[in-house]
């Protein structure tokens, strides 16, 4: 992508997630037509695996009992990730029949939910259908805690004409 289509696509994504309970039709089919489509995979993976540090307690000369931490230490899976496209301060990921919008810097938090979106439109007529708005949720099991992404209903499109009159 040039650098004229990431800004007007960064430009469309601003007003896309603005403040309000509807979006452009419009801005959302230019978006679908600028992001270049990745194939998709039926099942894609992405997880961190994160173990505690180590802690080091000792005496020191002069300074008596003193206590060291490690910070945790972490690893990166992926497993079939859609290619995706750094534009402005998000990570666009385009695969047929929706557009994953992502803050840039969503995975440093520990909460996702609110930090991502999702445009969903028919991937035939490239009808824009709903923007889906991210909600982490956890799953338990034994002693592992299995945190994941669901995507819940945030906008509607704009009223107005429904098609591109063809």
């Amino acid at each position: 992508m040039d650098v004229q289509t990431r800004l007007e696509a960064n430009a469309i994504i601003d007003r896309l997630v603005a403040d309000g309970s509807t979006f452009s039709r419009d801005d959302a089919r230019r978006l679908i037509d600028l992001i270049p489509v990745t194939p998709g995979s039926r099942l894609s993976f992405s997880g961190i695996f994160k173990g505690p540090g180590s802690r080091f307690r000792g005496h020191a000369a002069g300074l008596g009992n003193v206590e060291v931490d490690e910070e945790s230490k972490e690893k990166r899976i992926t497993l079939n990730e859609p290619a995706s496209h750094r534009i402005g301060g998000y990570v666009v990921t385009h695969t047929p029949g929706a557009i994953t919008v992502e803050l840039m810097w969503a995975e440093t938090k520990l909460d996702q939910t609110g930090l991502s979106c999702q445009l969903v439109y028919d991937a035939r007529t490239k009808e824009p259908q709903e923007l889906q708005i991210a909600a982490q949720k956890s799953l338990s099991l034994l002693f592992l805690t299995f945190s994941y992404i669901s995507y819940i209903p945030w906008k509607q499109p704009e009223s107005g004409h429904q098609g591109r009159g063809r």
